[in-house]
């Protein structure tokens, strides 16, 4: 006998296809739930530029997530799968250089970990850079996004604070590490189009724009260090960022140091509440 599906089948027994496809499921939810980036709990670049400062308290407080728990990110894991793909292409590529003496020294450095220069608690705040070309000085980060986001979003409007903070602070990395760092970018990828339909975004390297990141940072965490969670992160600022989507917004939330309601000024938000409201009456 075997086991299938949680299932004692004997050989030749027939099991309904759709309970296979669920077991499927469940196998690729739980493994999506154990990677390492919806594991990890210390503050990363790729969060640090978030404008709101509460979110930020929420973070380095290790507060638990109270809005979508359970749920699977496929698009992120999508994005982690893709970013693999590219840095296998990309670390070939850095073999074939390496072995026809095209680069006497390692060009492409692939998803490697990299420290803009915080500590907290004892402890280098780090990231994993997806691409570092050491001939060039030119740090690239993947993201992908769909097609619309790219024409109605990022190419008319800029790629936003966040992301610019992050890919700064990515330079201040290498920086650290005594490469000559010139440009920051960006390559967005689309999900729902073709490589062509792709944006490169870029800036030259600014270590002052990081360093004003992460003494911000510092700062909410001393306000959390010397007041304590509960007194703190109620008096943070609030910001709209995509505030449906924060791990610490709930429509009730209670605005102290377990769940935050949202900044009102953040339309998404606001219309999430308007719904639950609605939904409660």
């Amino acid at each position: 006998m075997t086991t299938i599906a949680a299932s004692r089948l004997h050989a030749g027994c027939d099991i309904d296809p759709d309970i296979l496809a669920t077991e499927l499921f469940s196998i690729i939810e739980q493994a999506i739930a154990q990677q390492p980036r919806t594991l990890q709990t210390s503050i990363g670049p790729s969060e640090i530029g978030n404008p709101c400062d509460r979110r930020i308290g929420y973070k380095l407080a290790g507060t638990q997530a109270v809005n979508g728990i359970g749920a699977v990110n496929w698009k992120a894991f999508v994005g982690t799968a893709v970013h693999e793909m590219l840095a296998d292409i990309l670390g070939k590529d850095e073999i074939r250089n390496l072995e026809a003496d095209d680069f006497t020294a390692t060009r492409w450095h692939v998803e490697e970990r990299v420290k803009p220069g915080l500590r907290l608690n004892g402890e280098d705040v780090e990231g994993s850079c997806d691409l570092f070309d050491a001939a060039t000085g030119t740090v690239w980060d993947w993201k992908t996004t769909t097609r619309n986001k790219i024409r109605e979003q990022y190419r008319p409007h800029g790629v936003g604070h966040q992301y610019e903070v992050q890919a700064q602070l990515y330079g201040a990395g290498w920086a650290a590490q005594g490469y000559d760092v010139r440009t920051v970018g960006l390559i967005f990828l689309t999900r729902d189009a073709e490589f062509t339909d792709r944006h490169v975004w870029h800036t030259p390297y600014d270590p002052q724009r990081a360093a004003t990141a992460l003494e911000r940072v510092r700062g909410i965490h001393n306000a959390l260090t010397g007041l304590g969670a509960a007194m703190a992160i109620p008096l943070l600022d609030t910001a709209p960022a995509y505030c449906r989507f924060c791990p610490y917004f709930t429509a009730n939330g209670s605005n102290d140091s377990r769940s935050c309601a949202g900044n009102f000024t953040d339309k998404q938000a606001t219309a999430t509440l308007t719904q639950l409201i609605g939904a409660s009456q």
